[in-house]
């Protein structure tokens, strides 16, 4: 059976560093039903937005750190795209949409409402943490 490639927005993995119930995502990182891809972008937002003083009350710098590692070494990581074409209502979220492409990615796994609201790009399903959890992950 072929595994789900899922790729993960950066405001999915900062809720799962929040701890906002969103736990229940955690054998999407080490299940072998599922590849989390990722690209540097990817990866650079994430970075970018954990390290914001807003967030260092929810978390220490520490657990973006082990995140990233963990990502790193479980996620299939593709180079940035070049051209990203303007698609979703907030051109910021188009490269998760580029990237979707790229990967042959079975879902866009987000809580952004301007994806959100497209439910499907090309070959894939926009979902958010609590319809992939439901779907995916409930015994």
């Amino acid at each position: 059976m072929r595994s789900l490639r899922v790729v993960v927005d950066p405001n999915v993995l900062i809720s799962f560093l929040i701890g906002k119930r969103i736990k229940a995502l955690q054998p999407l990182f080490y299940d072998e039903r599922f590849v989390v891809i990722l690209d540097d972008l990817l990866l650079d937002e994430l970075d970018q937005v954990a390290r914001r003083p807003k967030f260092r009350k929810l978390f220490p710098v520490k657990k973006v750190d082990e995140l990233v590692y963990v990502l790193e070494l479980n996620a299939e990581i593709l180079p940035a795209a070049t051209k990203i074409a303007a698609v979703s209502r907030d051109a910021a979220d188009d490269y998760l949409l580029a990237l979707c492409k790229r990967a042959k990615a079975d879902v866009l796994l987000t809580g952004d409402e301007d994806l959100l609201v497209l439910e499907k790009h090309g070959r894939t399903r926009i979902m958010n943490a609590r319809e992939f959890v439901d779907e995916h992950l409930k015994p």
